[in-house]
Formats: structure tokens, C-alpha cells, sequence
């Protein structure tokens, strides 16, 4: 079944919205189907159960959120910026509701996924901002030298994952703008991290790429041949 067929995306698009809604331990292959407007049958022509589909849907996820954050940073002038970067990854999270849950580890909308042996969750929440990471940006001109990589790293993931989880502690109301609080983030950690000179934007962004390049090659090893 070619892995690009319409049926099977219409379905998928319906699982997201399901899910969402209900979480994973409610959502029925028969509210899938209702809202994808086919039969039962139908979806199970896709995919074996609901497990296999979930699984199927958090690999597709995951690659709309790389390509969106990509696209973001290759037309920003400062998409080669640790802050550039990072406010480019958190947009893309917070467009993409079921990546987002899981980088939060929603247990209202993952359920008993969560306690599955081997699950996909602890490889799609380690996000691509790691020590090896800032070194490569470091060698690459957009990071200064004398930082420690993996200090860095760890304050880069705090601002990150508290930006995603603040909602949990703090009305929305009372919290300025995703894109107001992103900006701001984006400028102190230019300021704290970028060179003197700068940096090389293209240089990094060729980083960038090779991460993506690296997490998709993984991807395709892990996935499911039918549902690639």
C-alpha cells in the first residue's frame, strides 16, 4: 500500500484530531474511522490496531514538525543562532498539538502508551539540542568556544521545556505572547552565545541540516516498512 495514499493520511489526520480530544486510552478505532468519514474495516486495511496506527501517526508528526522547523531557519536570517534555532523548534512544537504532548509528556493525551516497553516517546522527545550538537556549532563559528557544551546544552533544554510546560503552572491569561516570550529568548541567548564576529549562519545551518539528515535516517530504520 504506497505510503503516500490519501486514504491513509485522511485517517491519520483523524487519529491526530482524535486523540487530542480524547486521549489514547479512550480514543476507539471506531472514532478514528467516524472522523476520518470511513468504515471500520477501512482503517483497519491501513493498520492492525490502534497501537500500530498511534506509532504510525507520531513518525509522520515528528517529520512535519522537522521539515516545519527547517523550512523556518533555512529563510531566517538568524536561523543559524542558537536563538534562531531554538525559537524556530519550539513554533514548530507548538503547531504541531501531538508533538507537543509529547515533548510534554501528556499523560491525559498518551495514556498507556506511555508505559509501553520500548516505546517511541524516549526517541522523539530527546530533541536534536545535545552536547555533540553545540560542539558542531561551536567548530561551525555560531557558538562561542569557551562555553561548555553540555552546560549549554542543559540551560538551552530548561528555557525550551519551560516554555512548553509554563501553561501547567501558569494561566495563559497571564502569560504574554508565545511569539513575544520567543523573541526575547531568541535575543539573550544571541547575545550570551553568539560569537563577537557573529558567527557563520550558513555554516550552521548546514548543521542543522546534517541533524535532520541523521534524525529521518534513524527514522527510517525504525519505521514500519508499510507505513514509511
Amino acid at each position: 500500500m504506497p505510503a503516500n495514499d490519501e486514504r491513509q493520511e485522511q485517517i491519520l489526520d483523524a487519529a491526530a484530531k482524535v486523540i487530542i480530544r480524547l486521549g489514547y486510552d479512550k480514543t476507539t478505532m471506531k472514532d478514528i474511522a467516524d472522523e476520518a468519514g470511513v468504515s471500520r474495516r477501512t482503517v483497519y486495511l491501513y493498520f492492525k490496531g490502534k497501537e500500530e496506527l498511534f506509532e504510525a501517526l507520531l513518525f509522520r508528526e515528528w517529520l512535519l514538525y522537522a521539515q516545519t522547523w527547517l523550512d523556518t531557519i533555512e529563510v531566517d536570517l538568524r536561523g543559524g543562532t542558537m536563538g534562531g534555532f531554538l525559537r524556530a523548534t519550539l513554533s514548530a512544537v507548538n503547531s504541531r498539538p501531538l508533538i507537543a504532548s509529547v515533548m510534554r509528556r501528556d499523560r491525559r493525551v498518551l495514556g498507556n502508551y506511555l508505559r509501553k516497553p520500548d516505546n517511541l516517546f524516549a526517541w522523539l522527545q530527546s530533541g536534536p539540542i545535545s552536547a555533540d550538537f553545540i560542539r558542531a556549532l561551536q567548530e561551525a563559528g555560531a557558538v562561542r568556544t569557551e562555553l561548555d557544551p553540555q552546560v549549554t546544552a542543559h540551560i538551552i533544554e530548561i528555557l525550551g521545556y519551560g516554555q512548553l510546560t509554563i501553561g501547567d503552572f501558569k494561566p495563559a491569561e497571564q502569560s504574554p505572547s508565545f511569539d513575544a516570550v520567543m523573541e526575547m529568548i531568541a535575543d539573550m541567548m544571541d547575545r550570551l552565545l553568539t560569537p563577537e564576529d557573529r558567527g557563520n549562519s550558513e555554516a550552521s545551518k548546514a548543521v542543522i541540516r546534517q541533524v535532520v539528515a541523521t534524525a529521518r535516517a534513524r527514522l527510517a530504520e525504525m519505521k514500519p516498512r508499510r507505513t514509511l
